[in-house]
């Protein structure tokens, strides 16, 4: 239990520190990649909605440190793309590549419009414009590619099936 909070924590804090530090200031198409919501789309995918939502909440809180946008607006949208990622049945989709890319692409599409809504909702934002098409494209398009390595990261820091291969131990 302590090793995979362990390495929750290091997966979640390396991602974090690399979008804000690396990867806001490398673009395609003048759009950033959006690792964080990538993270939390596969975490769903390995340990189910309620895993999915608090992980989201938790690297959304942490995304919101380094962002303008109202605090608390990118854990509101993380937690539910991972309660819905989670709906997939806990850890069945840890395996077909092609499944969990076109899951984490169209995840990622609405994630990236559920943000847009959200802020539009509260004052920011410009709904429908042509760089939402593009941000939506290039993140659906390159969290597709990059959930192939993704998933395995996830499954290896949030799975609590390690625990249950071990044998039991008799105490006496």
């Amino acid at each position: 239990m302590r090793m995979r909070v362990i390495r929750s924590a290091l997966l979640i804090l390396t991602v974090i520190v690399l979008q804000h530090s690396i990867l806001d200031s490398v673009q395609f198409f003048g759009v950033h990649l959006d690792l964080p919501l990538l993270l939390v789309i596969c975490a769903g995918f390995s340990e189910g909605r309620e895993a999915g939502a608090v992980i989201g909440f938790v690297v959304g809180l942490l995304s919101d440190g380094f962002l303008l946008t109202p605090f608390g607006l990118s854990a509101l949208v993380y937690s539910i793309i991972g309660y819905i990622a989670g709906q997939t049945e806990k850890g069945s989709f840890i395996g077909p590549w092609t499944i969990n890319a076109a899951l984490a692409s169209l995840l990622s599409a609405a994630g990236e419009l559920g943000y847009e809504i959200a802020s539009r909702l509260l004052g920011f934002g410009q709904l429908l414009h042509i760089h939402l098409v593009k941000v939506v494209l290039v993140v659906a398009i390159t969290n597709a590619v990059l959930s192939v390595f993704m998933v395995r990261l996830a499954n290896w820091a949030f799975s609590s099936r390690e625990l249950a291969s071990r044998p039991p131990v008799i105490r006496r």
